[in-house]
């Protein structure tokens, strides 16, 4: 009799067999597709190989450094719009953001204008989007004012500045909670959304760098006092003329009405209505006592 591993080799033989009889009408096409999958295997490798190559070549411990230097960067990026009377945002693509710090902190102090200008205007519809996804009993007003800037008219531009303006001044009083957060505190030079934001935020040293204009609102173009104004005038001998949202609601000034204007109306308001939640929501924060 045969043993039990001579039938099992018997058996193996005929299942080979019957397999290639089966197989064979088919060699030509498993042919064709073996060749495609070499093929394609090359055409990957050759693709792949230059991406590798490049990766490998990365400092990848450069590149750490500058995404933990991001919130510093952020607030030297926030300075340098500050100065020109514009409000900076994270709440775009990191990409875009990372981009935006890089070219604010290479530009000279007249090219900060047309850098954030050409942001804003190129991605007003999509901020205006996601603004009013976040505020929707906002939407009505926020997109008139929006329809008003595209008009690209001094008519628009007019109509649009002081209802931005205004949706800002709502806004950061709901996210705070505080009844005209934009005014000072009493016997203070900071507006009562600053204070807030201190208390809420306490010595968090990377969420102070993110929400610097928030902090430092006072000190700029857009909310300076009448005495500040009158002031500074008085030492340079210019007239004041940046953006003031005091000037413009209580109607001290007509002569506001400009695309630049609007558009830094339209990144205050952005970035108090994106920017300010979206930093104050990050857990990040929540490691860090507020003062008492």
């Amino acid at each position: 009799m045969k043993d039990l591993d001579e039938k099992h080799s018997e058996r193996n033989e005929l299942l080979a067999k019957h397999l290639a009889e089966a197989l064979t009408p088919h060699l030509p096409v498993i042919n064709a597709i073996t060749h495609q999958i070499g093929q394609w295997l090359v055409e990957v490798q050759s693709k792949i190989a230059p991406i590798l190559e490049k990766i490998v070549q990365v400092d990848w411990q450069a590149v750490k450094e500058r995404i933990d230097n991001m919130p510093a960067r952020s607030r030297d990026a926030m300075i340098r719009a500050s100065e020109r009377g514009w409000f900076f945002n994270w709440d775009n693509s990191f990409t875009d953001v990372w981009d935006l710090v890089d070219n604010l902190q290479d530009a000279e102090s007249d090219e900060v204008d047309e850098i954030l200008k050409t942001h804003y205007a190129n991605d007003m519809d999509w901020y205006a989007d996601e603004l009013t996804k976040k505020f929707p009993d906002r939407a009505q007003a926020i997109n008139a004012a929006v329809n008003a800037h595209k008009s690209k008219t001094a008519e628009g531009y007019f109509l649009s500045i002081p209802v931005f303006l205004a949706q800002a001044d709502g806004i950061l009083s709901e996210i705070t909670g505080i009844p005209s957060a934009m005014d000072k505190v009493r016997n203070g030079a900071e507006i009562k959304g600053s204070a807030w934001a201190q208390d809420k935020i306490g010595d968090n040293q990377e969420t102070r760098d993110l929400l610097y204009q928030l902090l430092n609102l006072h000190t700029m173009d857009i909310l300076k006092s009448k005495s500040v104004r009158e002031k500074e005038s008085l030492a340079s001998g210019k007239v004041f003329d940046a953006l003031n949202r005091h000037q413009v609601l209580h109607g001290e000034v007509s002569n506001y009405g400009t695309e630049l204007n609007s558009l830094k109306a339209f990144s205050f308001l952005i970035f108090t209505g994106m920017h300010i939640p979206c930093i104050l929501d990050s857990p990040s924060i929540l490691d860090t006592e507020p003062h008492t």
